[in-house]
C-alpha cells in the first residue's frame, strides 16, 4: 500500500508550515483592477504594479458581503461604469452625474471644469475621446494616447500601446485617444 507524506490542506496549516503571515484584510483595503493586488487603505497607487486607485476603490463595497472583489460588488459597482453625465474632478475622482460637488475633495463641478478637468460627459458624445490626457489638468493616471474601450458596458480605460481593450479584448477603435 503507498503512503504519502502529510501535506497540509487547509490555508491555516500551510502558512504556518511555510511561515507566511495572513494578510487581514480590514475596511478600506482595496484590489487593484488591472492586477487584483490587495492594498492598504491608505495607498493612491497600487503597490504591485503602481496603477492608480479607482475612484470607486474610495469605499470597499466588497468588504460589506464579506468576501473579496472579484471586479464587482453587491451594490452593482464594478469599477469602471462610466456612465453620460459622469464627470472627473481636477483632482482625478471619479464623480457620479448626480453630484454636484467632487465625494473625495469637495470641489464644485463648475470649478473642477475651470480648473482643467474633464467636466460633464455629454450623453451625445460618443464614448471616446472623454478629453483626458490632452494638457495639464486631466485625470491622474492618463497619458497622451490614452483611450477608452467604446463596447457597451466596458468603458474602461486602455494605455496608448494596446491595440485592444484589456478588459473584454475589443479592438481599438481609430478615434477614441483620449
Amino acid at each position: 500500500m503507498y503512503k504519502s507524506h502529510h501535506i497540509p490542506h487547509n490555508y491555516t496549516t500551510i502558512t504556518q508550515a511555510f511561515g507566511i503571515k495572513k494578510m487581514n484584510r480590514k475596511p478600506g483595503d482595496w484590489n487593484c483592477r488591472s492586477c487584483s493586488h490587495l492594498n492598504f487603505s491608505r495607498r493612491d497607487s497600487c503597490q504591485r504594479c503602481s496603477e492608480p486607485r479607482s475612484a470607486n476603490d474610495r469605499g470597499d463595497y466588497a468588504s460589506f458581503g464579506g468576501g473579496r472583489s472579484s471586479g464587482g460588488s453587491s451594490f452593482g459597482f464594478t469599477g469602471s461604469d462610466v456612465r453620460p453625465g459622469d464627470w472627473y474632478c481636477s483632482c482625478g475622482a471619479h464623480n457620479f452625474a448626480s453630484r454636484s460637488s467632487c465625494f473625495k475633495c469637495g470641489a464644485f463641478k463648475e470649478d473642477s471644469a475651470m480648473a482643467g478637468g474633464s467636466g460633464g460627459f455629454d450623453g451625445d458624445m460618443p464614448r471616446r475621446g472623454y478629453g483626458f490626457g490632452g494638457g495639464g489638468g486631466g485625470r491622474a493616471g492618463w497619458k497622451s494616447g490614452d483611450w477608452i474601450c467604446t463596447r457597451s458596458g466596458c468603458n474602461e480605460h486602455n494605455f496608448a500601446s494596446r491595440m485592444e481593450c484589456f478588459r473584454c479584448n475589443a479592438p481599438r477603435d481609430s478615434g477614441t485617444e483620449a
